[in-house]
């Protein structure tokens, strides 16, 4: 067998095989000169236009969203001036009371004894200065004959002496008596204010919102005065807003203010803003600044220490230029952001539209527009987007080749 016209021979194989690779080159050509004849009766769709917005006359109503907490406006703490044990509280948590009714009482026999001893201390003082008075009397009569005697030349003149020196020590005396008897009566006063004391009442109209005592319970008021009830007028609420740092500068006195329930009646409540407290509260790093209005609750609807979400009307203008705020790009050190703006096609062109930046000047905004003050005029068109990368490139050369 002839080894060169072996069928296992490499160079055989060779000449089996490139037919076959001839054919596959030949088929790959057909099927590029296909497509590409495809392509050119059936071109692809240009790439969707990026999203855009118009400028276009607007109503602003530009708002600072914060969290508040509701507090009654009025919130007193009733306390014990007097040490004792609850006898009986007279309240419950939640009733309506007036101003005078009787809240708390308290034990009153330790007050009572101590007025009792008051008064006998008054009514001793008082017997002893009658005491007084009475040798007072006597000795002026002395003082009298003595000086009768004196002027007949019927007496010495020591005599006199004594009873003049005499006299003086009883109205001294007595002096000091009737200083004690105002003393005691002031004690005795003190006492009295005391027994008072133990029953305590209402110092306003009020709801009780809190009981920190029990009947039975002994409270001491001597160093802190112990809290036994706490009242609050619940017919008007003071809203305490937390406005962040970066919003506070634009928040003003006199300002509208408004919240929504959570409640399934959703209710509108509205006022104005009453005082911006200058000290801040702090959060980790946050700084937060206390805002607070007040609005009526005559239904006793709003409850103390609900949370609501608050809106505090800053800012308000009619008709005015505006875009959409995702339109904004960066903002530099004058206060102007960067907008891409498309620049319209000829009619007879099919190129997309192009975009140009600008900068622009703005006002007010809510929470989708923003005022425009200077740098673009009604009816045209802003990128809402970032503008594809392949256009960015196309927009740089453009911009080269005009300034070349």
């Amino acid at each position: 067998m002839n080894p060169k016209t072996s069928s296992t021979s490499p160079g055989f194989i060779r000449r089996a095989l490139r037919p076959w690779w001839a054919r596959v080159t030949l088929l790959a050509a057909g099927i590029g000169l296909a497509w590409g004849a495809y392509r050119l009766v059936n071109p692809p769709p240009p790439p969707p236009a990026p999203p855009s917005g118009t400028a276009a006359l607007a109503d602003i109503l530009q708002t600072v969203q914060a969290a508040g907490v509701l507090q009654p406006r009025v919130k007193v703490d009733v306390g014990a001036q007097v040490s004792g044990q609850v006898q009986k509280i007279h309240v419950q948590l939640g009733q309506q009371v007036k101003k005078g009714d009787l809240l708390v009482s308290l034990d009153p026999e330790l007050a009572r004894s101590e007025v009792a001893q008051a008064e006998a201390a008054v009514a001793q003082q008082a017997a002893l200065i009658e005491a007084r008075q009475a040798d007072l009397k006597l000795t002026r009569a002395e003082v009298e004959r003595q000086r009768r005697l004196l002027k007949g030349e019927a007496t010495a003149a020591t005599e006199a002496e004594r009873a003049e020196v005499e006299l003086t020590k009883l109205e001294a005396d007595l002096r000091g008596q009737s200083a004690s008897l105002k003393r005691l009566q002031a004690e005795l006063d003190k006492r009295r204010l005391s027994l008072g004391h133990t029953s305590i009442t209402a110092p306003m109209d009020g709801t009780v919102v809190n009981l920190p005592v029990q009947e039975g319970q002994t409270v001491i008021a001597i160093q802190i005065t112990p809290v036994m009830v706490t009242l609050a007028n619940m017919d008007e609420i003071t809203v305490r807003t937390r406005v962040p740092e970066a919003d506070i500068a634009s928040v003003k006195v006199g300002q509208k203010a408004r919240f929504v329930t959570l409640s399934g009646e959703a209710q509108r409540y509205e006022g104005s803003v009453r005082v911006i407290q200058p000290v801040p509260e702090r959060a980790g790093n946050a700084v937060f600044y206390n805002v607070l209005f007040e609005v009526p609750n005559k239904e006793r609807k709003l409850l103390s220490d609900m949370t609501v979400q608050v809106n505090i009307e800053t800012g308000s203008a009619k008709q005015v230029l505006a875009i959409p705020v995702v339109a904004l790009g960066a903002r530099d050190d004058e206060g102007r952001f960067a907008v891409q703006v498309l620049e319209a096609p000829a009619k007879e062109s099919k190129d997309a539209p192009k975009h140009k930046e600008r900068k622009i000047r703005t006002g007010l905004q809510d929470g989708g527009r923003v005022q425009v003050l200077e740098g673009l005029k009604a009816g045209e068109k802003v990128l809402l987007a970032p503008p594809p990368p392949e256009s960015a490139a196309s927009a740089a050369a453009s911009a080269a080749a005009s300034g070349q």
